[in-house]
């Protein structure tokens, strides 16, 4: 599977922000994170390069979506 060049994965983890890996039927795997709000709600969460924390995970996981993000550009690069 193809993943969104902007994924931010320089997010470490954190008592905050736990990461769960999610393992692709191609072998392939992604990892995106709960995280746990300060009135202490959990949420899946995914870290953009351009837009900070998203809350759809698998939007940056399927091309078809993150190619349609409002903040993907093609003609930017991604930090690695």
């Amino acid at each position: 599977m193809s993943q969104c060049p902007f994924i931010d994965r320089r997010i470490p983890a954190s008592e905050i922000n736990i990461p769960v890996t999610f393992k692709c039927g191609d072998g392939s795997e992604y990892v995106f994170f709960d995280h746990t709000a300060p009135w202490g709600d959990v949420t899946r969460v995914q870290f953009c390069q351009r837009i900070g924390r998203k809350r759809d995970v698998f939007e940056c996981l399927n091309e078809s979506e993150w190619r349609a993000c409002y903040a993907y550009d093609p003609d930017l690069k991604a930090t690695p």
